[in-house]
């Protein structure tokens, strides 16, 4: 077959759809010796591989978000008609209007503003309530990345179990544990201000992760005078306002950190005591799998797919049961066996999201399609 990418995410500014593409693209070589991939950007990416054939398109010329639309309805569909695609898979949920002669995959990640509705505008709730019916029934397959999303698709959609598959998410294998030596230790802590000791949270600073409850643990520990400091890393999302001012009365104990090198964050989960994860819904779910596979001890939220994705790999409570976390992270801190018992436990899970695993999947749901 003939299959087409939506890889304009390729190019820009890294975020959690990208990196999924990017790993999509990085390992399907590897697994797929059959079909013909074609990758359709607006611009040159910064990525060589003979294994695909590249497709710039026209550039953007307006503001994203309209052209977004005029590129997918009325430039992307001649390229595909030119380069005779059987199948268009997109790593977002958007497809051509337009169904002609060839199969559609999408991916739909999560059901959030359905599921946490308090944390999206009305605007954006309406918006997919409005598109999610029709480009569901626009495609051929959906995929999700966990059988907790796949659950809540089916839960809040008219859509057939067969149609809809779930494909993990994986990480990068620069995610491992490190020796680092004490230099490199001290250079890394000083080129972030970084304590000696700390808790780590990686991913956006709103509301639905629950950044108030780690604000919430760390006061709880610091009224029972434990000295330790709670080092959050990410950009503003929802709520971000208040929680930044929230932040910013603890600063003798939370350190907000944003635009971290790529290549210092695996070191930088390696160096971190333990990471917290309390979110009060996740898709997937990506920071706690870093960590995991980074060979340090968990502690996330007992809810969606963090059951499945951290499962006996770390400790799961419930996201408002701060005493939980707080014994936990006591108990990890003071414990050195324990702490290790639960280190090795992390490594253990995360073996089980590996691309070897996930990637042939994925190229399995294309090849049922062909006609």
């Amino acid at each position: 077959m003939n299959i087409g990418i939506d890889a304009r995410l390729l190019s820009g500014k890294m975020t959690g759809i990208s990196r999924y593409l990017w790993n999509l693209v990085r390992f399907i070589p590897l697994y797929d010796k059959k079909n013909k991939y074609y990758l359709y950007t607006y611009d040159k990416v910064n990525y060589e591989n003979d294994f695909y054939s590249f497709v710039p398109t026209q550039k953007e010329i307006i503001s994203r978000q309209i052209y977004s639309h005029y590129w997918l309805n009325f430039i992307l569909p001649k390229y595909l008609e030119k380069n005779k695609i059987d199948l268009f898979f997109t790593p977002y949920l958007l497809v051509p209007l337009k169904k002609r002669n060839y199969k559609n995959v999408i991916t739909i990640h999560d059901s959030m503003p359905r599921v946490c509705k308090e944390y999206y505008s009305l605007h954006y709730r309406k918006y997919m309530e409005f598109i999610l019916p029709i480009v569901i029934g626009r495609s051929d397959a959906i995929v999700t990345v966990s059988e907790s999303a796949k659950r809540d698709i089916i839960k809040f959609n008219n859509v057939l179990e067969e149609k809809i598959h779930y494909v993990h998410f994986w990480t990068d294998d620069k995610y491992k544990p490190r020796d680092c030596t004490k230099i490199e230790k001290e250079l890394l802590l000083n080129k972030y201000h970084l304590p000696e000791n700390y808790i780590l949270y990686v991913g956006a600073i709103e509301k639905r992760k629950n950044i108030e409850g780690i604000l919430k643990i760390s006061d709880i520990l610091s009224s029972r005078g434990v000295d330790i400091k709670f080092v959050l890393i990410g950009n503003g999302g929802f709520g971000f306002k208040p929680l930044y001012e929230e932040m910013n009365k603890r600063r003798d104990r939370i350190i907000h950190l944003q635009g971290i090198d790529e290549q210092d964050l695996p070191i930088i989960y390696n160096l971190a005591q333990m990471f917290l994860f309390p979110s009060f819904y996740e898709g997937f779910g990506s920071p706690p799998l870093e960590a995991m596979k980074s060979g340090i001890p968990v502690l996330a939220s007992n809810n969606s797919s963090l059951i499945e994705v951290v499962g006996e790999g770390g400790l799961l409570g419930n996201p408002i049961d701060y005493n939980f976390f707080v014994k936990n992270i006591i108990e990890l801190l003071n414990d050195k066996n324990y702490h290790k018992k639960m280190a090795i436990q992390s490594l253990e899970q995360a073996k089980k999201f590996t691309h070897a695993i996930h990637v042939p999947k994925l190229i399995s749901i294309f090849n049922d399609l062909e006609k």
